[in-house]
This record gives C-alpha cells, sequence and structure tokens, in this order.
C-alpha cells in the first residue's frame, strides 16, 4: 500500500512538472497521461491525476475507454471532476500504445498510399485511438504513414489515412463531411437509415454534430433530389386543428349529481408504528378534524375534550403527513359552505401493499365516488386497477412520474412530472425570448437523455414556429411571392415569406411530404462537462440577451456555476433558467439569483401576498395553532379543485375538464391526457417564478391595471 501511495504522489509531481511544459498546440492532450498500470483487488488500473482544465472527455479519449466505464470505476466523479483528483483507468487490450514503439517507425518521409485514402483533419478532443477505431486501421499504421503526428495531435493536422477495402468501412458505406447547419434527424432522413443506427456507426456523434465532421453513412442516398435547405431545418409535427373552443359534452350541460358523495382519503399515517391504545387510533381516523403534533411532540386533538394523546418521540414518521390531511379538511369544510354534503373516509395506507387490498376488501368501498392516495406506486397501481373496474377516479397526489398513467384512464395525476414542465419552459423562452440568444447547458447525462433530447427538439420546433410567425407579420407586405399555407398573424395566407433576403429557399415547405421550418440559429446546446465556462462564454453575445436553460443539479456547481456568470453580468445581459432542485439549495448567493434573473421553473409555488393563501394560513393557524408547510397548501388546492368537480358535475366529472381547467390563473391545475384516451390525466400547469426584488415573483401571473378615473 506505501508503494501504491509513493507511486500517487510521485505521478502528481511529475504531472505538475509536464504541464508547465505543455504548448499552446497542445491544449486539448493529456500530457500527464499514466502510462504504469498499477494491480488493485486483481484488477489493472492506470491512476491519473487531474490538472487544472482537463474534463472528463478528453481523459477518456486519452486512455481509449467510454466516459461511463471510468465513471463507474469512480463513482463520486459522476456530478464532476475536481483539480488534483486521483481517478482510476480500467486498463484494457487497446487502451495504449507505447511512444517508444512509435518513435521506433521509420523517420523518413511518408511513402505514398497505394489504394483509397482519405485526408483527415483533426478536431479538438480527437485522438489517435479514436481515430484508428473510425476508419478501421492500427495507431501504428496512422503514424507509419504520418510521420509529423509521432509526437502529438495538432488540431487542424491534416493525416492520410489509408482506406483499404478489406479494413476500413464496412461493405456498402462510404463517408460523408457534414455541412454547416445540418441535423442528425436530416442526415439519418437522407440516407434512409433511423437515428439510432447513425448514432451506431458514428458513435462519436452522441454530443453533437460538427460542421465538417466526417461519418460513416451508406453509400446511397434516398433523397438526393431534396437537399437540406441551407442552415439546416425543423420537421414539424402535423399542423394542429385551428384553435377554438372544445367542445361541450351533453352530459355536462345536465349532469348526474348526487345529494352526498363518499370520498376515501388513503393517507400514510404509519399507525402501526405508535405505541397508541387502539381506541385512540380509530378516534384519529375517525375525527372530523385531524390531529395535530405540537413543538413539544405530543399529539393533540383540536376538537377540545377528548382522549388523551401520548407523546410521540422527535422526527418520528408517523403524521409526517398530517399536514396534506389538514389541508383536505379545511378544503372540505369550504366546500361544505357552498351546500354540498360529503363523508369523508380515511385510511392508513403506507407502502405496504397488503394494506391496499385491505382497504379494498371493505364492504362498501367499490362505492365511493372519489379515492385521493394512495401516496405510494404500489399501492396506488392496485387501488387504481380496483377502481377503474368499479368507474371510481382516483386522484394520485404527490408522484410525479408520467408512465403511472399509461393504461389507467381513470387516474388523474396532480403533480406535473419533469417532462410535462420543460415542455412549458420550452414554450415560456420561445413565446417571452423568441429572438434572443438561447443556450440549454447541460452535461449528456445518460440518465437523463431522453428527456434532455425531447426539451431540445420541442425548444427548435417552438422557436422556429414563433420566428415563422414573427417573419410572416414583418414581411406579409412582399409582393409577387406566393405559397400555399403561410402563417400571417391569426390566420393563413398565400403570400411567401423569406427569411431574409440572402437566401433563396423558402421559409416554409415540404420534404418527402413533411412540413419543415428553417432550423433557428438562436439555439444552441452547450455540453458543459467537455466546454466549461471558458468554453461557454464564446457562445454569449452582447447584442442579444443570453438565456441559459441550465439542466444540471449540484449545489457545489451552481455555486461556482452563478459564481463565474456574475463576473460576467457588466459585459453581457444573462438570465438563468434552472431546475427545481435550484430552489432547495441554502448556500447560493441572493445576489446572484437576484442579477442574473434566475428562474426556477417547479410543480408548485406559493405567493403568500395572494388574498386566497393569506386566508388559507389565518385559518390554518386558528384551528392548529401552527404554520402550514406546501403539503397543507397542497392538500388543500387539490381537494378542493376534485371535491368542486363532484360538486358540480358528479362523478362523470372528467367529460367536463375543458370547463374544470377553465379556473384562471389562480387555479394550479390544467389537466389533459398525454397517453390519449387510453390513458390517465396530467397536470400540465407549471410554475415559473424568478428573484425579483429580492422577493420571487411569478413570471406568468397576470399584471394588474388599476384605472382611477377623475
Amino acid at each position: 500500500m506505501n508503494r501504491i501511495v509513493f507511486l500517487m504522489i510521485l505521478m502528481v509531481c511529475s504531472s505538475l512538472l509536464m504541464l508547465a511544459q505543455e504548448t499552446t498546440e497542445q491544449t486539448s492532450t493529456i500530457v500527464n497521461r499514466s502510462t504504469i498500470p498499477q494491480t488493485v483487488d486483481g484488477e489493472q488500473y492506470y491512476f491519473h491525476a487531474v490538472l487544472r482544465g482537463q474534463t472528463l472527455y478528453s481523459i477518456a479519449r486519452a486512455y481509449g475507454v467510454d466516459e461511463e466505464v471510468i465513471i463507474e470505476t469512480n463513482p463520486d466523479i459522476r456530478d464532476g471532476l475536481r483539480y488534483d483528483q486521483i481517478i482510476r483507468i480500467p486498463v484494457t487490450e487497446q487502451t495504449y500504445v507505447d511512444p517508444e514503439k512509435l518513435r521506433e517507425l521509420p523517420e523518413e518521409a511518408a511513402p505514398a498510399l497505394d489504394g483509397d485514402f482519405v485526408e483527415h483533419e483533426v478536431k479538438r478532443h480527437e485522438t489517435l485511438f479514436g481515430l484508428s477505431r473510425k476508419y478501421g486501421v492500427s495507431q501504428e499504421t496512422i503514424l507509419f504513414y504520418n510521420p509529423q503526428a509521432r509526437d502529438v495531435l495538432r488540431v487542424g493536422q491534416i493525416l492520410r489515412i489509408p482506406l483499404p477495402e478489406d479494413e476500413a468501412l464496412p461493405r456498402g458505406y462510404r463517408l460523408y463531411t457534414v455541412a454547416p447547419g445540418e441535423t442528425r434527424f436530416g442526415i439519418s432522413r437522407r440516407f434512409g437509415i433511423s437515428e439510432d443506427e447513425l448514432l451506431r456507426l458514428n458513435p462519436e456523434i452522441e454530443d453533437g454534430l460538427r460542421a465538417g465532421q466526417e461519418l460513416i453513412v451508406p453509400k446511397e442516398e434516398t433523397a438526393q433530389d431534396e437537399p437540406e435547405p441551407p442552415g439546416g431545418y425543423i420537421f414539424l409535427p402535423p399542423e394542429p386543428p385551428v384553435a377554438r373552443a372544445p367542445d361541450i359534452d351533453p352530459y355536462c350541460l345536465n349532469p348526474v349529481t348526487k345529494d352526498t358523495y363518499q370520498v376515501a382519503l388513503l393517507i400514510p399515517l404509519y399507525l402501526e408504528e405508535v405505541e397508541f391504545p387502539e381506541d385512540i387510533k380509530q378516534y384519529i381516523i375517525d375525527a372530523p378534524v385531524a390531529p395535530r403534533v405540537d413543538t413539544t411532540g405530543a399529539v393533540v386533538s383540536p376538537l377540545g375534550p377528548g382522549p388523551t394523546f401520548p407523546r410521540l418521540p422527535p422526527g418520528h414518521k408517523a403524521f409526517s403527513f398530517l399536514p396534506y390531511y389538514h389541508g383536505v379538511l379545511i378544503a372540505l369544510d369550504s366546500i361544505r359552505q357552498q351546500g354540498a354534503n360529503f363523508k369523508l373516509h380515511v385510511f392508513d395506507v403506507c407502502q405496504d401493499i397488503s394494506k391496499a387490498r385491505r382497504v379494498t376488501g371493505q364492504p362498501g368501498f367499490s362505492g365511493m365516488d372519489l379515492i385521493i392516495g394512495p401516496f405510494h406506486r404500489q399501492p396506488l397501481n392496485h387501488v387504481t386497477t380496483y377502481a377503474r373496474q368499479h368507474g371510481i377516479p382516483v386522484v394520485s397526489p404527490l408522484l410525479s412520474e408520467r408512465d403511472q398513467l399509461n393504461g389507467y384512464d381513470n387516474l388523474f395525476k396532480a403533480t406535473p412530472s419533469l417532462e410535462e414542465m420543460l415542455q412549458q419552459v420550452a414554450g415560456h423562452v420561445a413565446q417571452r425570448y423568441p429572438g434572443q440568444n438561447i443556450l440549454v447547458v447541460h452535461n449528456g447525462q445518460p440518465g437523463a437523455a431522453h428527456i434532455i433530447g425531447e426539451f431540445r427538439d420541442s425548444l427548435l420546433t417552438r422557436v422556429a414556429r414563433v420566428n415563422h410567425h414573427y417573419d410572416s407579420l414583418h414581411l406579409s407586405r412582399v409582393n409577387g411571392y406566393y405559397f400555399d399555407g403561410t402563417f400571417v398573424g391569426n390566420r393563413r395566407t398565400n403570400v411567401l415569406v423569406m427569411p431574409d433576403g440572402s437566401t433563396r429557399q423558402p421559409a416554409t415547405g415540404q420534404i418527402s411530404g413533411v412540413r419543415v421550418l428553417p432550423r433557428p440559429n438562436n439555439v444552441r446546446e452547450v455540453i458543459y462537462r467537455n466546454v466549461g465556462m471558458q468554453g461557454l462564454i464564446p457562445m454569449l453575445r452582447q447584442d442579444k440577451n443570453n438565456v441559459l436553460i441550465t439542466l444540471i443539479g449540484g449545489e457545489p456547481f451552481l455555486s461556482d456555476y452563478l459564481r463565474q456568470l456574475h463576473e460576467l453580468r457588466h459585459d453581457y445581459h444573462i438570465t438563468v433558467f434552472g431546475i427545481p432542485q435550484w430552489q432547495d439549495y441554502a448556500s447560493i448567493e441572493i445576489n446572484y439569483l437576484q442579477n442574473l434573473r434566475v428562474h426556477y421553473f417547479t410543480p408548485d409555488f406559493y405567493d403568500y401576498t395572494d388574498p386566497h393563501i393569506r386566508d388559507f394560513v389565518l385559518r390554518y393557524r386558528e384551528l392548529f395553532q401552527t404554520e402550514p408547510d406546501h403539503d397543507a397548501i397542497k392538500g388543500a388546492r387539490t381537494a378542493y379543485f376534485f371535491l368542486q368537480a363532484l360538486h358540480e358535475f358528479g362523478a362523470g366529472f372528467q367529460q367536463c375538464m375543458p370547463l374544470l381547467n377553465r379556473q384562471g390563473h389562480h387555479s394550479p391545475f390544467d389537466f389533459g391526457r398525454p397517453f390519449g384516451r387510453t390513458g390517465g390525466w396530467e397536470n400540465r400547469h407549471t410554475f415559473i417564478y424568478r428573484i425579483q426584488n429580492y422577493q420571487t415573483v411569478d413570471v406568468n401571473k397576470p399584471v394588474e391595471i388599476t384605472i382611477t378615473t377623475p
């Protein structure tokens, strides 16, 4: 062990010495690459000292291993590398070619190439190992014909790489040079393959395309007579129908209502973990107003005289959902004041699915008109399946995953999924910042690649539509050009709108029968782990608002990221959008949030200046002698929405969702069906708020205008 520690210290010292000798032409090369493998637990590894400016991408390419392999070997780097960190690199068969062995090759000028060859210009981050894999030739062969590359690969070098038919490319394939503005989707359509197949042939484009990049593609094009418009294009989904008021189901005009509704609340109270007498447990369930836990840990009843409750130990999870229960009860009392009659049945259902089975097996449970809960996935699936058989709507109170709705047309999900919230952010940014410099900043996280890809595509499409809309408004008086289907204002016209005066391509058209729009050149991606802040700064513009939609978590990352952006605030106008967990980071400087106009998107936002929220807080304090938390407000909002739906439209209220969704800005609910009629309902309402004048402000809240008359 001492020998390994000594070697590690020695490698760090030698690495720092080599770094001082590195030239500016070698900045993209790992100069401190370890060549001495060490054995740990029977496996061989290289120990690599991370130097300032090195990225996981460059280290992986230097050692010829996948980034994910390095992360699996060093789980602590999943959120980022640290300067002077020592990481382990697994030794593989093709990991490394000894530079001394390469220098033994003949030093004379490279011989003439027989047969086909390609001239390859070295790009940033490219390595000898990567080129050997790309072209299917050995590293020694590349160096044999390119002696100028034996010491180091330099950006801009031209390499002559032999391409013998039996070694280079798969039969029936050729190399294709990416043109500026081309997309993976467009290239895959051009050559008649799927995007997945294009990625399999060219794994290096996982993080995006670069103009001038050479890709392996089929020899034959399938759309040679339909060239891609300059600057790329966006394939549009089928044109949505003209906006109009949704059809009102005849049921909603004459709904079937009842005098009394039976509502079940399946909430985790963990009563089996509390040493209460059974009569007290039953009192808790049957009480018309829920108990509370006071500051001493004692469970007390707001009803006055009643059983004496034992004390709970501090931090006990029993009754952790009591605030939500309290909120439901306040909503129930409010709706009763409107003349509605409800009978609330409370069941203690936790993660244990056996409890859910016992509840659904009780006599009379099939007669419920509405079920709120359970709060956990497995019992929720069981209860929803049971309720579907009996025509009972079910509300999932807190779970956000969208897939729980698939196949359950009776399920309502009160919390929007991350996918849905990102769709709402895409719409907000496209409407508010269509012509600005929009950067989607992420780390290419494998687990989030699908969600990030969906968001990027949606943002591109929405910005393209809005840009086209504005182009139509500004240029609709152009005479002499005619094209069917151009969108001008709120109607369609036959005026052809040109995106600018320098192109002859139409602003909209069709390729293979699919409508397209020019790809917005003001929306770009930044893989932050590859380029860092030094790579992001050149993408900022001083003449535009730089909108940075940052889909990266981690409090240390965010603190450093905002600090560096804050230093640029006098040179650039910067607006940052962040993910929901950012709002939980307590160490972030408030000045960063204020001066960088940091926006959060979140499923819940509570404006305590709102009179509805103020009234709820005062009422909650009066009843329970404590402050309501966010769960209490969410419980009240959710229960009130669905109890009112029952009161107005009966058990068939889901047929009247277009009417229920029209409750104005103050309502946190707007339900839609992401899986169509065979799936359930998801709340699409997403709050977007920012720090302004050191206060949280809902940016979508309508501005109140007061007009005074003399």
